[in-house]
């Protein structure tokens, strides 16, 4: 049990930590036919979102909701 949790608490820092240290700098316009990559970065909805994986057709928006496993929220 103690794994899984350090895991998941050692998941949520690498989460923060690349948003924080990446300029939220978002110049390209979300697309769903594109398939994105780690640290990617679009504008969609008036918002700068952080790819944190790969995937294509995944709509940025709050994390694990709504299918979402690849967005966070990026600021500077």
């Amino acid at each position: 049990m103690k794994k899984a949790n350090f895991k998941i608490v050692f998941s949520i820092i690498l989460i923060i930590t690349s948003c924080v240290k990446k300029n939220c700098n978002c110049t390209v316009t979300w697309d769903s036919s594109i398939t994105y990559v780690k640290n990617d970065l679009v504008s969609y909805n008036q918002k700068c979102w952080i790819a944190q994986g790969q995937g294509k057709g995944i709509e940025p928006g709050p994390w694990l909701q709504n299918s979402n496993d690849i967005w966070v929220e990026c600021s500077d």
